[in-house]
């Protein structure tokens, strides 16, 4: 990074083609900031430019430490997929961290969105909806889920810019209007928009399984990245970049971006990378050999991904993959085998994992680097490590002998909380005379969802804009609340150790504008401040 001083007391940051405008007060560094310039802080200003929305990640707007080095507090958007949902791309998270690692948790058991063994969360301007068995939206203040319009009952939306872009099944659409249509043979799969492109599988698997490629006639599966951004009237198939891959039915569980780079990989092995406008293989996918990946996302300068059959998460750097050894640990008194990290999440400034087959539920503190178990998601049956998957010798004879492993099918945060839900190999419905060992409730265990909150965490929505906007993150006592362009958008109150630690904060020390644990920011301009309330 190259620092080019300025007259005043600005600073310009120019890091490739990121402009960074940072204004700290008197005797600010452009990065890090005097402790007794903010010994009274308890306000952070910072205004930034996100400029045109092409579905890129917006990343990090600060990070900054109390000077006892107890506490971390941080703000940014995260950039995550999850298995089939991408996290809410313009939901701001604010988080008070503690340097520790040790947090308590309160679990509450919301009613089910339906009554299959299963189902799949994502959230969208602070509203947390249910997928299978129809579209249905959580409504806090009635404590009930209700149905959405939605005609594939799994549809899922994301906002570009202040309207919205809807997937369904096989095309497209951008406010109401269809943008991409269904293809005259086979199916467009998980679609993912990120850095001006719409992504997405072709696949035509004809009457045969999964096999090599051998011509178009006989079927394929394709990888397709179409440029379109919002003012375009149809995506032009004309103009996209299109890879045929090595086995037909290759299709996908999560996409990922990482900086300018958008990444996908295989249900049979294969990763892809498009970049400068070209697709490449970095790992070529092999029938018969299981290496999947579940979830991605972004954690400071490299993606990290939810792996099967490890049950770890990866990391990729731009230019490699790497197993991360621990991460998370395996679960005392399970099988280490066939496990899979489905889920992946950033919430109160720590890294939240879901693993098969098991359901556990993992947390990662960045400042004391330690693992932490905090909730097994299922009450049943007795772990064992005698066993691959709960339930594999009632199984036998069933057709599915892991169908009743227990996954933890998505994390999703609002608010100050994390939504957690649980399902089945698949989210089937409960047949009791084939599968009388559950009744007569343990059944109702895959399909629950739960509200999990640790205290340190605030997230918002936010509105659109096109040029600045002004993000405040207020601190008062054990209040915390986040402003934009002056009005209230969230606030919540901090309870025990945390909120001591945070009424004692005087000063703060070694602020960072732009970088953060959300990834770089990734806009036009960012712009920061740390006042006295």
């Amino acid at each position: 990074m190259n620092r080019i001083p300025m007259s005043g007391f600005t600073h310009f940051v120019r890091c490739a083609d990121l402009v960074i405008l940072v204004i700290v007060g008197i005797a600010s560094t452009g990065v890090a900031a005097d402790p007794q310039s903010v010994e009274t802080a308890k306000r952070i200003v910072v205004t930034v430019d996100r400029g045109r929305d092409i579905g890129q990640n917006f990343g990090s707007l600060f990070e900054v430490t109390s000077s006892d080095g107890f506490v971390v507090i941080g703000a940014g958007f995260q950039n995550l997929y999850n298995t089939r949902y991408r996290a809410d791309r313009h939901s701001l998270q604010f988080f008070v961290r503690p340097a520790s690692g040790k947090r308590s948790h309160l679990t509450e058991k919301l009613p089910r969105p339906n009554e299959l063994c299963g189902t799949y969360l994502y959230g969208r301007d602070d509203v947390v909806r249910s997928t299978y068995g129809g579209v249905k939206a959580w409504h806090p203040s009635a404590k009930s889920w209700e149905s959405e319009l939605s005609p594939s009952g799994t549809e899922e939306t994301m906002r570009v810019g202040d309207k919205l872009l809807t997937f369904g099944d096989s095309e497209v659409k951008y406010d109401g209007r269809t943008i991409l249509n269904s293809p005259q043979e086979g199916s467009y799969q998980l679609f993912f928009y990120a850095n001006g492109h719409l992504c997405f599988y072709h696949v035509n698997r004809g009457d045969g399984g999964y096999r090599p490629y051998e011509n178009d006639e006989a079927g394929f599966s394709k990888l397709y990245a179409c440029p379109w951004t919002s003012d375009q009237a149809k995506v032009d198939l004309s103009t996209a970049v299109v890879l045929t891959l090595p086995i037909v039915g290759e299709t996908t569980f999560a996409w990922g971006q990482m900086r300018d780079q958008i990444v996908t990989g295989s249900n049979v092995g294969g990763f892809y990378v498009f970049d400068s406008g070209h697709w490449r293989m970095l790992l070529p996918p092999k029938l018969g050999v299981s290496y999947q990946l579940y979830s991605t996302m972004m954690f400071h300068d490299r993606l990290l991904m939810g792996q099967y059959p490890t049950g770890r998460v990866f990391q990729y750097d731009g230019a490699e993959i790497t197993d991360l050894p621990g991460w998370p640990p395996v679960l005392d008194g399970v099988s280490a085998n066939a496990r899979e990290a489905q889920t992946t999440v950033i919430y109160g400034g720590d890294v939240f994992v879901g693993v098969w087959p098991w359901g556990e539920l993992w947390r990662y503190n960045p400042d004391s680097k330690t693992w932490a178990f905090t909730l097994r998601m299922f009450d049943h049956p007795v772990l064992s490590s005698e066993i691959t998957h709960p339930y594999d010798v009632e199984s036998e004879g069933t057709g599915i002998g892991n169908q009743w492993g227990q996954r933890v099918t998505s994390l999703v945060t609002s608010g100050p909380s994390l939504f957690v839900s649980t399902s089945a190999k698949s989210p089937c419905e409960w047949d009791p005379d084939k599968f009388g060992f559950l009744a007569p409730d343990k059944w109702k265990s895959y399909g629950s969802v739960y509200r999990l909150t640790i205290p340190g965490h605030l997230g918002a929505a936010t509105k659109w804009t096109d040029g600045p906007t002004t993000f405040e993150f207020i601190i008062q006592n054990e209040e915390i609340s986040i402003t934009q362009d002056g009005k209230e958008i969230a606030a919540t109150t901090l309870t025990g150790p945390l909120a001591e630690q945070l009424r004692s904060v005087a000063e703060l020390k070694n602020v960072t504008w732009g970088q953060g644990i959300y990834g770089k920011f990734n806009g036009d301009s960012i712009e920061g401040a740390v006042r006295a309330k």
